[in-house]
């Protein structure tokens, strides 16, 4: 990859084909969440009926929080509201700023049954399995 030199010219271009090529047709909504300052963790633990992310996010409220699926994408968000008499910080490390997580479900996902809690700072989301169809069974021929 080369970066220019002259003002202006920062050779990002091959960078931006090749993310395009890995994140498909989003790329841009992509390398914004990747590039955002206080990105938060996510845990995905895989359990017998569900799936529950677990998305660390201290020093909020629930009524923080927006959850949506659509298009078989699960997407979490932020709007903090930034408060009018800000604090003079010495040095700041981190915050609690707006934030947008993207995860597309797998088809083993019941949409119409997932739930959220918020406890701790940590932000709770259960994604309920779909009971595993039946495999079949033999017939018999009288």
């Amino acid at each position: 990859m080369r970066f220019g030199t002259r003002k202006g010219n920062y050779g990002y271009a091959p960078f931006f084909r090749v993310w395009a090529d890995a994140c498909g047709t989003d790329w841009q909504e992509k390398l914004q969440e990747v590039m955002q300052f206080g990105h938060p963790a996510v845990n995905i633990v895989d359990n017998e009926s569900d799936f529950t992310l677990e998305v660390a996010a201290p020093g909020l409220q629930k009524e923080d929080f927006n959850i949506e699926v659509k298009n078989d994408k699960l997407t979490i968000w932020t709007q903090v509201k930034t408060q009018e008499n800000a604090k003079k910080y010495a040095r700041k490390e981190f915050g609690f700023g707006n934030f947008k997580r993207t995860f597309t479900l797998s088809d083993k996902v019941d949409t119409d049954n997932i739930s959220a809690r918020y406890s701790d700072g940590i932000l709770y989301v259960v994604l309920p399995k779909i009971a595993q169809p039946k495999t079949g069974k033999n017939i018999n021929i009288d």
